[in-house]
């Protein structure tokens, strides 16, 4: 059974899209994640950036990782 993944800081269930920006923006190696509310505070900018991120990543059709 698959385990699903949680944010190392508030323990909610991550989604791919968690994972994903994680990815893209602090480490391409990385085990373990934030989610995007908890990644806002760790970069200092809030969610709203991030969401934006994510959707210019998917909109592009260039990032593997929203597709």
């Amino acid at each position: 059974m698959a385990q699903s993944r949680l944010c190392t800081t508030c323990q909610v269930p991550l989604s791919s899209d968690d994972v994903g920006i994680y990815i893209k923006l602090v480490s391409r190696t990385a085990q373990q994640f934030l989610c995007i509310d908890c990644l806002g505070v760790k970069l200092n900018c809030g969610r709203d950036p991030i969401e934006k991120l994510i959707r210019y990543f998917r909109e592009s059709g260039n990032c593997a990782f929203f597709r």
